[in-house]
This record gives C-alpha cells, sequence and structure tokens, in this order.
C-alpha cells in the first residue's frame, strides 16, 4: 500500500470524535453504495462486507481510563484500482481535557508513493466532516472552502501563519483588485480543492491587503494577485526562511483558468505538493500513539476474521454417522466386552476420528493417538501465541522505522534549505563578479568598479512552472524568452516541482538558462565558440554556471541505444527542423544527486536564428545509471 492522502482533525473537547467517525462512515457508505440506513449495520470489531466491491474493517481499542479510539477501514476495488480509505478517531482523557481527533489517510494498493500522490484526492468524508463539525489544526481553523478575510480581519492570517502547533499549510491568496474579489474567493477555493483537510485557505479581499503587508516583514509577504504558501514553522525574524514559502504567480493562475475555475492539473499539482509534505512529515505524538494502538488491534481483528474465514473454507463436510465405527468402538469397550453402543456415542466415535485422521493423517488410528490429537492442538496453540507475540514486537519495531525515517526526513529537508540558501547566494555572487569583471574591463580604475543590483524579473523563480513561464514568448513575455524558449513537455517539467519543496531545481535551472541566455548575446557580439567553451573562457563576459554543470554531449553508450538515443529526439520549432524534433545531447545538471536527477536539454541555433531551444525539463533519461 502506498499513502497518498493523510489529514489530521482535531475538535473540541465537547466533540465525540469516535461518534462523529462512525456517523460519517455510515452516510458515507450509505450514499456510496445507495442502500438504507437498515443495511449499512455493525456492532462489533470484525470484517463487514457491502456488496461485491466494498468492505469495512472495524477496530476497537478500549481503555477505562484514556478513552476510546476506534478504526474504520473501507476497501473499496473498481476499475482505477484497490483504493483503502482509514479513519482513526479517538476520544480519550489526557491531563484532566478530553482530546478528540480523526486522521483519515488514503492508501491505494499496488503502486508506489509517487504514484499514489498523483492519483489520490481528499475522500468527500473529508469535506462532509469539515462542512458538520468544526475543526482545526493547532489552533487554526480547517474547512471546506475558503475562508474570506476583509478589512479589519488581518489578524486572523497572521495568527494562522505563525502558529506554532499547526502542521497543515497555510495557503494565502491576496485578491488583484477590488471588483475581482468575490471570482478571486471562488477561484481559491477550486485551487485548493485537493488539499483540503491539509491546508487552511485564505482569500485575502483587496481592502485587507495593505493590513496584511503591513503585519508581515517584507520577505514574508504575500503579493496582490499571487498565492504563496506557508509551511508550519513560519520564523517571521529571519529573511532567510521565506525561501521556504512559495507563490503561484499571477500569470500561471491565468494560464491555468477556465472561467472562475481552476485547471484540474494545476489542482492537483498544487494540492499533490501539500499532500506529499504531510505524508512525509512525522505526525504528532498523540497521534502517532492512537494510530499504533489501533494498528495493533487491527493485527488481533484481522487475524482473527481471516482464521474464520479459512477455517469455514477448509472445514470437511460433516458426513452423516456410520451404523459403526469399528476402531472406536472396540476401543471404547475393550476387547471382549459386551457394551452396547448408544447413537451418541457412536456419533462421538465418528467425530474422534476424523478429527484424528485430518490433524494426524492416519488412516487407522488407534486410542493412544488421542494423546499425540492433544499434543498437536497444544503445540499450534503455542505456535499462535508465539505469533501474536512476534507480531506485536514487528508493529513496535516498524513504529521505531517510521519514526527513524521521518526523523531523517526532516533533517534532509532542513539540508535542502541550507543548500538553498547557499546556491541563491552564490547565483547573488556569481552576478556581482561578472559586473565587477565587466566594469574592470571598462576601467582602469578599480574604485570606478560599481556593482549595481541586479534588474528587477531575474531573481530566481520559486518552482519550474514559474521557470517554464518565463521561457514562452508572449505578449507580457519576460526579456530571456527573446533569446531561450521552451519547447518541451510542461507536464514533465512539473514532475520536478512535486519532487522539489525548497525551489532548488527551479533555482539551478534558471542559472543555466540565463547562462544559455547571455552566451547567445556574447555570440552575438563576436564571441567564437560553443557553450562550454563559453563557460570555461574568463573572456567572455556574462553569467556563467559552474562548467561542471554542462554536458556538451551524450555517451556512445546512449546514443547507441536505440531507445535511449529516442528519449533524447526534442520537439523545435518547425523553421529550425521541418520534421518539428531533433537529437539533443547537450544538457544541464544539477551539482548534486539523487535518484531523480533532474536534466535540461536545449538545442544551440544561436549561429541561425540567434536562440537556443530548451526541449526538455525533467527526471533523468535513461542510461547505464538509471
Amino acid at each position: 500500500m502506498a499513502v497518498g492522502y493523510r489529514a489530521i482533525l482535531r475538535f473540541d473537547s465537547a466533540v465525540d470524535a469516535v461518534e462523529v467517525a462512525e456517523n460519517q462512515v455510515r452516510d458515507w457508505l450509505r450514499d456510496k453504495l445507495r442502500a438504507k440506513a437498515a443495511d449499512i449495520v455493525w456492532d462489533r470489531p470484525g470484517r463487514y462486507g457491502f456488496g461485491r466491491r466494498a468492505e469495512l474493517l472495524v477496530v476497537h481499542a478500549e481503555h477505562e481510563a484514556s478513552g476510546r479510539r476506534r478504526l474504520y477501514r473501507l476497501i473499496e476495488t473498481n476499475a482505477a484500482g484497490r483504493w483503502i480509505v482509514s479513519l482513526y478517531a479517538s476520544s480519550l482523557t489526557a491531563r484532566g481535557e478530553n482530546q478528540q481527533s480523526i486522521v483519515v489517510e488514503v492508501d491505494l494498493s499496488g503502486v508506489e508513493r509517487e504514484t499514489a500522490l498523483a492519483k489520490v484526492a481528499p475522500p468527500r468524508i473529508v469535506r462532509s466532516i469539515l462542512n458538520t463539525v468544526k475543526a482545526s489544526d493547532g489552533a487554526v481553523p480547517l474547512t471546506g472552502t475558503a475562508a474570506t478575510i476583509r478589512s479589519g480581519q488581518a489578524s486572523e492570517v497572521i495568527r494562522a501563519i505563525t502558529d506554532p502547533d499547526r502542521t497543515a499549510s497555510v495557503v494565502v491568496a491576496v485578491s488583484p483588485a477590488r471588483d475581482l474579489d468575490d471570482a478571486w474567493r471562488e477561484m481559491v477555493s477550486n485551487l485548493t480543492t485537493q488539499s483540503v483537510g491539509v491546508t487552511a485557505a485564505y482569500a485575502v479581499f483587496a481592502d485587507a491587503a495593505e493590513e496584511l503587508d503591513e503585519a508581515l516583514p517584507e520577505s514574508h509577504r504575500a503579493r496582490q494577485g499571487e498565492v504563496r504558501t506557508y509551511l508550519p514553522r513560519v520564523d517571521l525574524t529571519d529573511p532567510k526562511d521565506s525561501i521556504r514559502h512559495k507563490w503561484l504567480s499571477l500569470p500561471t493562475l491565468t494560464r491555468s483558468l477556465e472561467g472562475r475555475s481552476v485547471a484540474e492539473p494545476l489542482q492537483r499539482r498544487h494540492g499533490e505538493v501539500a499532500r506529499r509534505r504531510f505524508v512525509e512529515a512525522e505526525p504528532p505524538a498523540d497521534i502517532r500513539r492512537t494510530i499504533e494502538v489501533l494498528r495493533r488491534a487491527e493485527t488481533a481483528v484481522d487475524r482473527a476474521a481471516k482464521v474464520e474465514a479459512r477455517v469455514a473454507e477448509a472445514q470437511p463436510r460433516r458426513s452423516k454417522p456410520r451404523k459403526s465405527a469399528e476402531w472406536a468402538v472396540t476401543a471404547l469397550r475393550g476387547e471382549g466386552t459386551s457394551v452396547p453402543a448408544t447413537p451418541l456415542a457412536s456419533l462421538w466415535i465418528e467425530r474422534i476420528s476424523n478429527s484424528v485422521k485430518r490433524w494426524l493423517g492416519l488412516d487407522d488410528p488407534a486410542l493412544e493417538q488421542l494423546d499425540a490429537l492433544d499434543d498437536f492442538i497444544a503445540s499450534k496453540v503455542a505456535e499462535v501465541g508465539i505469533a501474536e507475540e512476534q507480531l506485536n514486537e514487528a508493529a513496535e519495531r516498524e513504529e521505531e522505522l517510521r519514526s527513524e525515517g521521518s526523523h531523517l526526513r526532516r533533517e534532509l529537508e532542513d539540508r535542502d534549505l541550507d543548500l538553498a540558501i547557499a546556491q541563491e547566494q552564490q547565483i547573488h555572487d556569481q552576478r556581482e563578479l561578472t559586473i565587477l569583471r565587466q566594469r574592470i574591463a571598462a576601467s582602469q580604475s578599480p574604485q570606478d568598479a560599481y556593482v549595481e543590483p541586479d534588474e528587477d524579473g531575474w531573481d530566481a523563480p520559486s518552482s519550474v512552472e514559474e521557470l517554464i513561464g518565463r521561457l514562452l514568448p508572449g505578449d507580457e513575455a519576460h526579456s530571456i524568452s527573446e533569446r531561450v524558449i521552451f519547447t518541451g513537455d510542461l507536464d514533465t517539467a512539473l514532475e520536478v516541482d512535486r519532487r522539489d519543496a525548497t525551489g532548488r531545481y527551479a533555482a539551478a535551472f534558471w542559472q543555466q538558462a540565463r547562462t544559455l541566455h547571455d552566451y547567445a548575446i556574447a555570440r552575438s557580439n563576436g564571441f567564437r565558440g560553443g557553450v562550454h567553451t563559453y563557460l570555461t573562457d574568463d573572456r567572455a563576459n556574462g553569467v556563467k554556471c559552474p562548467p561542471g554543470q554542462h554536458a556538451a554531449k551524450e555517451s556512445e553508450t546512449v546514443l547507441n541505444n536505440s531507445k535511449w538515443r529516442q528519449e533524447r529526439v526534442l520537439p523545435v520549432p518547425l523553421d529550425v527542423e521541418p520534421d518539428g524534433e531533433l537529437l539533443m545531447e547537450a544538457h544541464f545538471k544539477p551539482t548534486w544527486r539523487d535518484s531523480f536527477a533532474p536534466r535540461m536539454y536545449y538545442w544551440d541555433d544561436v549561429a541561425r536564428s540567434g536562440k537556443v531551444y530548451v526541449g526538455y525539463i525533467g527526471r533523468h533519461l535513461t542510461n547505464t545509471q538509471t
């Protein structure tokens, strides 16, 4: 199984989370199966079948002092796969306070986590719960649609952003204009459809924009017309922290709008980022404990249900007692006795005979072999007891490994952030160094080598989606698209965003795109040589990425493999190649390595048209190492 969705919903102490979960599951099943209320019934732990495609597992974990825990797991099979929706409900008493929570998980059986994250959407039961009961994450209210923020209400957004106890993301979308407020709210609710339960969304009306700006430092502000997602543990005092909290730009939103609705691909991409973080993050301690307790209880319930089903399936048909069971009658009477065999005695003899034959595999059993049957049963009972102990130990070990994995992922996220900050600084330093060289080359006096700031619009994009938007020509196109144009597949490129929470790949590809841009300018100013020569020639002025990030050709091994070679035949405009595609060998790569290892392939057409065409951004194409 692969978890593609997880939400943690907490309730006021007056709410009974177990009762909410059970009622919601009943209503959900009744609606899904179009059944009567009387048909959706269970009265104890176990497995319950509802039709041919739906099965419900019910698990109880009671503790007189601490309270109740319940697991309701619906397993549904349809044309899209085997879907498993689990509700872990807890109604507990701790430190004199009631703790009410429901955890909702969705698994897609038989696929990897990446596939599950891409395919799974929030189940309807989550929105139903949020529309029925007030739920929160920390002190942040969770709702099924975006909350409206008007003038005088900006403090609600600030409290949500800075809440130290929240685990959900906070999505803040500031309306671009007063006359667009209502449409903007509808758009934000539509955008966050795929992240209901794991985000708290706020549609900030235009009359509250200034108030929100004044309450946030410049580094953490949400600009008008854009959507910014704030991850947990926001540090408003640290400008570097702002790099974690990404934007969706207005051009990106505009390209995906269909009326007031956001196209499903953008909904899914936006929601998947939030779901991924929630699935991979370590749950709070009390939630981990609830899940652990219920999973252990589930093992016993599931085992009992399977044993019952297997025994029922393997149980031999009961035959009518034979008129005589010679071996047993003789054994019970003793040789030479005249004790009559009653019908009841014959029945018992027949059943005992069948049991000995079945479990000991004997065709002609004797009386003393009843002891062997007793030993056999005792042995199997002991084996079951040991198996239960081993399963419990395995469950404890699994939870330990799960916790350890979550801790390691947290450390990796922190290191990714450090790397992204370092990379941002490197790009800034590279720009200053380039301008210094230009000034020094143009002046005999080093004091005249003033370092001018980078022009607006040349900062690194926060996502590959924003990067590609800059590389597409149009009426409001970025000036880089005059020299560097993206011709590849958008969906393939956007997979990078789903793997990169900090935007470090987007920043690296932007530096490499700027390298191509300045290379094209250098060629128009008389530079002679290709991209790799430009990277290694100190006399060529312009933005440059490290030469180690560039490969001018593919290996012979790749080119001699027809399938691998074909992967690198990528699209270009028809005026560049009449077939609309050609082999691109030259590519850029980030300096770090992982199993995903994205690449950017390009075609250098500067000598003919003055342009460079980027035909591919995405995961590492196939070679001997992938």
